[in-house]
């Protein structure tokens, strides 16, 4: 078991990021990649261009950055969510509660991963984050295979068109979740994780208190 705490994996703040890897995220949010000038990450990030260039081959080295430092974000937040929980039914509730968690706790680097368009499907850079995120795909398809096992799930249909609708639904949250909204990161993720169950077919999951 994971020696995260339960409070640990259900903590809501930004990732850290090095001053040049925040500004580009910034940037992308609010411009998208291509809206983006490697000067304009430059200027947020207060550093000349060939600091820039030390650390980053180009932008899109940068975009890579800030994808698999996403995507190593969320595998941590779901590898501990799902080492605390004892069944596939509590299992899959906190991994969906923790990458919902990931997606508005940290609005902006969750939203890079809309910009994955632009990597070539050449580029063995993209394939390492396909890697990345097939590893927790596949993590997420056991839990389901488990839960139709157990009986906890009733499954209509591929397993993996499921778990496609699931994550698909997780990660729209980046396209209407804003902070300032009504509704907190965590009653957004609850609210996803008792959601996601219902389309397993599994009884809701009650959280223990924390």
């Amino acid at each position: 078991m994971s020696e995260t705490s339960t409070a640990d994996w259900r903590r809501i703040e930004p990732v850290a990021l090095p001053v040049t890897l925040a500004a580009a995220k910034h940037a992308f949010y609010e411009r998208g990649f291509h809206g983006t000038s490697i000067r304009d990450i430059a200027s947020r990030a207060e550093v000349s261009l060939p600091t820039l260039y030390y650390h980053h081959e180009n932008k899109l080295g940068i975009l890579v950055a800030l994808l698999e430092t996403a995507m190593e974000s969320v595998q941590k937040r779901v590898t501990d969510a799902i080492a605390e929980a004892a069944t596939p039914t509590a299992q899959l509730s906190s991994a969906i509660e923790a990458i919902v968690l990931h997606m508005t706790g940290d609005l902006e680097l969750a939203s890079v991963a809309q910009e994955f368009r632009h990597l070539d499907p050449a580029d063995r850079r993209r394939t390492r984050y396909v890697e990345m995120r097939t590893e927790m795909e596949n993590t997420l398809e056991d839990i389901l295979h488990r839960g139709i096992d157990s009986g906890e799930f009733h499954i209509d249909g591929e397993v993996k068109e499921v778990l496609r609708y699931l994550l698909g639904a997780c990660q729209a949250v980046t396209t209407w979740y804003r902070p300032s909204g009504s509704r907190t990161p965590a009653e957004v993720a609850a609210s996803y994780a008792a959601t996601s169950l219902r389309a397993v077919g599994a009884q809701p999951h009650i959280h223990e208190p924390y």
